[in-house]
């Protein structure tokens, strides 16, 4: 077809388009430009209210399940004071306005964003919306929030605060709670996932609205900090490299190219087992972090309902077949409540070598 002949082709099919009545039957009232403009700026702030609510919520899971996962990550321990700063160069410019309204952000200082009831800075009474005036006896004037921030972690073993609350000064001594040194994030995504790359545990905002509970989120972050603390992104890109050199071996000595396929099957080697590994510790790591497990293994159960793909079981599957999750996490449920009856240490057994 040429086009001529397609600009006539679609030229006949308007005209009987219109002919033939397939316009828009009503008159439909036409929106302002001004109200439109209102009407966007509304959602904007609905949008940035709800991303603060999930992120505070997933805070308030996390910090704790940090804290008693401490003893597990021994590479990468940290220590939190169990808050967060920001000043309103903390959000892009479509939403700087709106933070600054919703935080009563009236200046350029850095303020205390959130603070976890049960960490330090909850414990001895600091609260969101302190305009921090000095850290160390280090006046905070013309810093950078990243400057702030970087010597805020420095502090491991003690750190003085003076801040501003209502035209008051106070002074707060902080000593910090030990916990992994992994930073949890969360991404707005509407797929129901969540994730560990060694460093960071990441939780989609469509994760944030399948959990039902704060109890349902501790289960997935307890399992994603597991992955992190146990050292599983490192093995896998280890089973991947052995893999590859598989790879180049055989092309390199035969001619044929494998086209990666030992560096895939080193990605999936013990993924399933990873899996299980991770739903053992995290359970340990949540029931430490104090939340009641009792049902726990119900979670994934509904996971599958809604999820039915996640039954199904091969080799090449990343996650144990549900049944299975369901029968071993009951199993690691009985064995922790043994545990706390007979007083003892909740810590998971490890494999006889």
């Amino acid at each position: 077809m040429t086009v001529r002949t397609l600009k006539d082709s679609l030229l006949a099919f308007l005209v009987l388009a219109l002919l033939g009545g397939c316009m828009p039957a009503l008159e439909v009232p036409e929106a302002e430009k001004a109200a439109l403009y209102q009407e966007a700026q509304r959602q904007r702030e609905l949008a940035f209210s709800l991303y603060i609510r999930r992120e505070e919520r997933l805070w308030n899971v996390a910090l704790p399940l940090l804290r008693a996962a401490s003893r597990f990550c021994e590479d990468n321990r940290g220590y939190s004071y169990g808050f967060v700063i920001h000043d309103a160069n903390s959000y892009g410019e479509e939403y700087r306005q709106i933070a600054r309204r919703y935080f009563s952000i009236y200046d350029d200082g850095i303020y205390i964003r959130y603070v976890h009831p049960e960490m330090a800075a909850g414990r001895m009474g600091l609260e969101g919306g302190d305009r921090i005036l000095s850290v160390n006896g280090i006046p905070t004037e013309g810093m950078t929030r990243k400057e702030l921030g970087s010597l805020i972690k420095s502090s491991t073993k003690r750190l003085s605060l003076t801040v501003r609350r209502d035209g008051d000064v106070e002074e707060f001594e902080l000593v910090p709670d030990a916990v992994c040194g992994y930073n949890v994030r969360l991404v707005v995504h509407d797929a129901v996932n969540a994730f560990a790359d060694g460093q960071n545990v990441t939780i989609t905002t469509g994760m944030m609205r399948f959990t039902e509970s704060d109890r349902e989120l501790a289960l997935v972050v307890g399992h994603e900090i597991a992955h992190n603390a146990l050292g599983h992104i490192r093995k896998t890109q280890g089973n991947i490299l052995v893999g590859t050199l598989f790879d180049i071996l055989i092309e390199s000595t035969t001619g044929v190219s494998t086209e990666g396929l030992f560096g895939r099957l080193g990605s999936q080697m013990f993924s399933q087992e990873f899996e299980a590994e991770a739903d053992y510790m995290g359970l340990y790591i949540v029931a430490g972090a104090g939340y009641e497990i009792k049902e726990a293994h119900y979670f994934w159960r509904r996971m599958a309902v809604e999820h039915p793909g996640s039954i199904k079981t091969n080799f090449s599957a990343t996650h144990p077949s549900t049944p299975q999750r369901f029968v071993a996490l009951e199993n690691t449920v009985k064995e922790i409540e043994e545990k706390r009856k007979a007083g003892l240490p909740l810590v998971p057994e490890k494999r006889a070598r």
